[in-house]
């Protein structure tokens, strides 16, 4: 998403009563009048930036799939967190087959719990490369079901398993609209009716990928949705609700946790999960 900031100013000249007329000087830029969906498009974006960077929190579902489902390619990914500013978070997590529940308090320690019908899948692809295999996984299986993980944060550089922190750094994830600027075109559309309320929809289009942003039609536009195509058939789609809505983000038990470093040397590779 990009926004094109036009200016342009004028300055008018005044005669002396009595005196010599001064002749009119006109200073500035001046551009052709924007048609009246890019104007209103360019408009809107701005409102609805503006309001998403003054929140103190909100919830953000991010799904992506990238390949060919035709051509069996196909991978999806999807993350849903509830996040505030003091890098509280609570969601989900799913890649390919694995699916967990994910707690970060304060951006210091981060709690996964996978579930059940993610270990289940994992056990069956483990016996299907044998019996050797099966049972290093299995003893982490075993180990995890019901279980949280807990992971320090931190950027890995210890060289120790880690989660990053700043997937859960509100400040971070809204830095990087910061870079919204440029020239490409974008248009409001007639309103219209998405994820249950009125929207209108904001369209830009760039070397080959459509972007719409969908913003609230009614009150104040607030960001409601995105769609991005890719050329290459990619596709991502954005939600953001729950804004300024308080994370309840509290450390599970410690009868319901299990250290990530007890993981280590169970065999089957450097992954958690490596089959």
């Amino acid at each position: 998403m990009a926004v094109a900031l036009v200016a342009g100013s004028l300055a008018s000249a005044t005669a002396a009563c009595g005196g010599e007329r001064k002749p009119v000087r006109l200073s500035g830029t001046f551009e052709k009048e924007r048609p009246r969906d890019e104007a209103r498009g360019q408009q809107l974006t701005e409102r609805a930036l503006d309001l998403m960077r003054a929140k103190h929190s909100m919830r953000i579902n991010v799904a992506q799939t990238k390949g060919s489902a035709a051509g069996g390619t196909a991978r999806r990914q999807e993350v849903t967190l509830h996040v505030d500013r003091e890098s509280n978070c609570t969601g989900t997590v799913e890649q390919g087959i694995m699916r967990g529940d994910m707690i970060m308090v304060q951006g210091r320690t981060t709690y996964v719990r996978f579930q059940d019908s993610s270990l289940d899948a994992l056990s069956s692809l483990a016996r299907a490369r044998g019996p050797e295999m099966s049972a290093q996984l299995e003893r982490r299986v075993g180990m995890l079901r019901g279980k949280y993980v807990k992971f320090p944060t931190g950027d890995g550089s210890s060289g120790k398993r880690v989660m990053p922190s700043a997937q859960c750094d509100l400040d971070e994830l809204l830095g990087n609209f910061d870079e919204v600027g440029g020239t490409t075109t974008i248009r409001a559309q007639d309103s219209t009716w998405r994820y249950g309320r009125q929207v209108i929809p904001l369209v830009e289009r760039q070397d080959g990928t459509v972007t719409t942003v969908y913003v609230a039609a009614e009150g104040s536009p607030d960001l409601v949705g995105m769609e991005m195509e890719e050329p290459g058939g990619d596709r991502t789609t954005m939600r953001l609700s729950d804004y300024d809505e308080p994370v309840e983000a509290k450390a599970p038990p410690a009868a319901q946790t299990i250290d990530a470093s007890e993981l280590e040397g169970l065999g089957g590779g450097a992954g958690l999960f490596e089959v």
